[in-house]
Formats: C-alpha cells, sequence, structure tokens
C-alpha cells in the first residue's frame, strides 16, 4: 500500500482495510485452523473422560486408580487391578483357546471362565457367583467390578462399599469403627431432628413439587432403620408431618436425655448453580450472619449459644466423621462451615445441622428424589455415627 500516511486517522483506516481484505481472501486457512481446533477439543475431550475406577481407604485416602471399560453399561477392569489392590505378588495364567483365566494371590488359586459367572475359589473349594461374568474386550481377559465388590471381603477379609455413579470402590478393615460393648457407647443416645413439617411450614420445594419437610422426614424414618441394623438407637423430634416448635424439639432431646443431636434440612439459593450437602456446626465464633462493631453482653439467647458451645469439639467430631463418610457420595469435597446456630443453642449436647443438597439445583433435586441415594444417605451417617462412637469409645480405656 503506497498511500502516504500522514495522521492517525489515515493510519488506522487502512489497517482497518487490510484486515477486512484478509478476512476475506483467507476463508480456507481460517477453516482450516476451526477444523483442527475442533478435532483437538474432541480428542482431547475423548481422552480426560476416559474411564476409571478410585478404590480408597477406610479414610478416604486413594489406594489405586485402575483405567476402565465400559461394556454393555458394566464397567470391566484388565486382570493386572488384582495387583494393584488386592495383592502385588498375584500371577496368572491365560488360556486363549479355552478362555480360562487362573489366579495366584494370597497362596490361593481362582479360577475363571470368560462369559461364566461362576468363580472357583481353590480346588474344590468355595464358590462364588457375580451378578456380571468376565469377558473379552479387545482380545484381552477383562475383570467385573462385581469381581472385586464380591471377592476382596474374602480374599483380603474387608469391607467394601461401591459407589457405581462415582466408578469409587472403599476398602474397610472389618468393623473399623464398631466400638467396644463393654464401654457402654454403644447405648450413646441419638436424636434426629427432621427439620420443619406441618401444613404452614413446609421449607423449601423444589421444581417438581417435593418439599424439604417430607425429605428430611423420610431420610430420618430409613436413618433410624438402618441404625438399628447395627444396634444403634435413634429418637425422632417427629415422625409424621406435625409442626413442632423448637422449644418442642429440644424438650424431646432432653426428655431422652440425648447425647447427640442431628438436625436434618435441605438447602435453597437464587442461583441455580449453588449445590452439593453442607455441614454446619455451633460455633459462637465462627462466620457471623449479622457482623457488629459492639460487643453483645453474656445474656439472654447468646448466653445459651455459649453453653451449647461446650460441646464444640464433639460436635466438630461428629462433623468430621460426617464429612469422611458422606464425601464417598460427593463428586466435589463437602464443607464444615462454623456459624452461631440459633437452632442448636438449647440443645445441650453435641449438635450438627446437615443440609442435604440444593432443591434449587438441578442434580441435587434429582439425587434428593431418588430413593436410591437416600439410602446410601442413611447408610453413610449410620457409618459416621460408628466413627463417632469408636472415637468416644476409644478415649474411654
Amino acid at each position: 500500500m503506497t498511500t502516504t500516511r500522514t495522521t492517525n486517522s489515515t493510519v488506522y483506516t487502512e489497517e482497518v482495510e487490510e484486515r477486512c481484505v484478509n478476512r476475506y481472501t483467507d476463508p480456507v486457512k481460517i477453516g482450516a485452523l476451526f477444523l483442527c481446533l475442533l478435532v483437538f477439543v474432541i480428542v482431547s475431550h475423548s481422552i480426560a473422560q476416559a474411564p476409571t475406577v478410585r478404590f480408597i481407604d477406610a479414610n478416604g485416602k486413594t489406594v489405586a486408580e485402575v483405567q476402565a471399560q465400559y461394556q454393555n453399561q458394566q464397567v470391566y477392569l484388565p486382570v493386572d487391578a488384582v495387583k494393584q489392590v488386592i495383592d502385588p505378588a498375584t500371577t496368572h495364567q491365560y488360556n486363549h483357546p479355552r478362555q480360562r483365566l487362573t489366579l495366584n494371590t494370597k497362596d490361593r488359586q481362582i479360577r475363571l471362565q470368560m462369559g461364566r459367572p461362576t468363580v472357583s475359589i481353590d480346588q474344590g473349594g468355595q464358590t462364588v457367583t457375580l451378578s456380571t461374568p468376565p469377558i473379552i474386550i479387545a482380545q484381552q481377559p477383562m475383570l467385573p467390578i462385581d469381581f472385586f465388590t464380591q471377592l476382596l471381603p474374602i480374599l483380603n477379609n474387608v469391607e467394601v462399599i461401591y459407589n457405581s455413579s462415582l466408578n469409587r470402590l472403599q476398602i474397610r478393615p472389618k468393623g473399623t469403627f464398631t466400638p467396644i460393648e463393654t464401654t457402654g457407647t454403644q447405648d450413646l443416645v441419638i436424636i434426629v431432628d427432621p427439620g420443619h413439617g406441618g401444613p404452614e411450614d413446609h421449607g423449601c420445594a423444589g421444581n417438581t413439587g417435593i418439599l424439604e419437610k417430607d425429605i428430611v422426614l423420610a431420610l430420618a424414618k430409613q436413618l433410624q432403620w438402618t441404625s438399628k441394623q447395627h444396634s444403634i438407637q435413634l429418637h425422632l423430634t417427629r415422625e409424621t408431618d406435625t409442626k413442632k416448635t423448637h422449644f418442642e424439639r429440644i424438650q424431646v432431646a432432653k426428655q431422652n436425655r440425648g447425647q447427640l443431636l442431628l438436625s436434618l434440612h435441605c438447602n435453597a439459593s437464587f442461583s441455580p448453580y449453588q449445590k452439593g450437602i453442607r455441614i454446619y456446626v455451633n460455633n459462637p465464633k465462627g462466620q457471623l450472619r449479622f457482623p457488629s462493631t459492639t460487643k453483645p453482653a453474656l445474656t439472654g439467647q447468646r448466653l445459651k449459644i455459649l453453653a451449647q458451645a461446650d460441646y464444640l469439639k464433639q460436635s466438630k467430631d461428629f462433623a468430621y466423621a460426617l464429612q469422611t463418610e458422606l464425601n464417598f457420595l460427593a463428586e466435589t469435597p463437602i464443607q464444615i462451615i462454623d456459624l452461631p446456630l440459633i437452632p442448636l443453642s438449647d440443645a445441650y449436647m453435641p449438635a450438627v445441622v446437615l443440609e442435604l443438597g440444593y432443591l434449587s439445583n438441578v442434580e441435587d433435586l434429582e439425587k434428593l428424589s431418588n430413593s436410591e441415594y437416600m439410602v446410601n444417605i442413611a447408610q453413610a451417617i449410620t457409618r459416621a455415627l460408628q466413627r463417632y462412637i469408636a472415637s468416644i469409645a476409644s478415649t474411654q480405656l
């Protein structure tokens, strides 16, 4: 371009013209670049989404993370996963013509036939029937996740919990958190308070019409049944859809001489993106909802908060137990939040508020409407109670 550039505006005009010319004269290059970027994104996404199964210990620490494959909506792991998870000294032989797999692990021999669910342990010994048989994928024998959930307890004398939605499998020694019965802590009196209730106090509501008061009551009853299977007795502050004042709820706890209070609620937010479980502990020195520049006198309601705070350490111990167990079901780590909680102020015992999720969030709403998920929540809370009771038992030895 030969035009003399005498002013800044002239220079600007020429540069814009050059850009316009390049835009229309090079569409092929731009299209090729866009196609390359699209292919890169697709390939990168597929690599990043390669499925894995994460094996964790009783405290949530990763033991192994194994590449997996999906076939007919089932999860399969390679034979080498046995070395990572069960016994590093494991050896195996695979007979390709007969499609028979033999594993030598833990001084035992395990025999499997591809396509058949029966697993033989030792010659003429124990047999286990898997719900999903092992199969061949890409000419390699692959073991279903059922192999690990059913064989691990037998070979390693452990308990196994599997979260299918997150492909997370937890391994814990049997009876890890079972308290010693002679301490009497198994008789710990636990109060569960399903929030809200009655025709006027619905709590939060989801866009499907589901109500907080119904969710927490159903969970409390499920939790009561699940805990009873482990000899843990719970008392509910309400067992029907009835209105209960704060005073009446605390009275139930006092009349039953409660030693731990768990208050169940759901959350809601103006933002549809807020989601997840929250655990709240009553701490007068925590995050204040209404900050003040003046120091209030220790009278009335404030004095009651300080009285309940005498149990702050025990409340946090139970909160940590809940956090550990519920993290197994959560996509992201669960928060424990300290707040001066007036609803717990009259409960002269360790106390925690558990917010189960946001009814204003689509994903949380779907989970809280799923009966299987709620059973898993009840089981996780029961395991947290076992942890807490066991921790008390250990301090009494």
